[in-house]
């Protein structure tokens, strides 16, 4: 009986093999469906910190961002931000003539410099709206100049903890632009 199936299966026809083309087109099709199945996954990465910034810590941070604002001291600055400090906003750099999306002070140093020839901004913390293990969004307002209107803002802050205490790393700033404008002195036309 086996003999038989043996010499049934040689003696029958081949079967036909997938073409080439068949075979590319599943094994194309089963990739970019796990390909698919893979990005929609959400991706979740495991945070770096083994400490994380209290809600208490937060407010420090957020009275050491003030100060260097509204009373900067060239000894907070050396103490409370980071080596690698990094400042961005696009608002600021609409004043400065830096393209949009670059860094405003890439560096530590950079930024100490600016804030050293710039007069204070009596910036006001209107709330701390999040804290995260290691950054804090607020925001804020300031009124001062010419137009003495106030300039609202949101700013992000990133944090590390190296020295022993916590260091703002980064810092996200946005804020209204035009009545900063104002308040500088400056003017614009608004068409339309």
């Amino acid at each position: 009986m086996v003999v038989d199936a043996i010499d049934h299966y040689r003696s029958s026809p081949p079967r036909p093999r997938p073409t080439t083309d068949f075979t590319m087109r599943f094994f194309t099709l089963a990739v970019t469906a796990f390909a698919g199945a893979a990005l929609a996954a959400p991706c979740v990465q495991p945070r770096n910190a083994t400490v994380c910034m209290t809600r208490d810590e937060a407010k420090s941070i957020v009275d050491i961002y003030a100060r260097l604002i509204s009373n900067y001291k060239a000894e907070d600055c050396e103490k409370y931000c980071a080596s690698d400090f990094v400042d961005r906003s696009d608002s600021i750099n609409t004043f400065i003539f830096k393209p949009l999306g670059e860094p405003t002070f890439a560096t530590k140093e950079i930024f100490m410099t600016a804030q050293e020839s710039n007069p204070p901004f009596p910036v006001v913390i209107d709330s701390i709206d999040a804290v995260d293990c290691e950054a804090v969004a607020l925001r804020w307002h300031a009124t001062f100049g010419a137009a003495n209107k106030p300039s609202r803002g949101l700013t992000i802050i990133g944090t590390t903890k190296r020295e022993g205490w916590w260091q703002i790393k980064s810092l996200d700033v946005e804020f209204n632009s035009l009545i900063w404008l104002l308040n500088m002195g400056g003017t614009y036309d608004w068409e339309g």
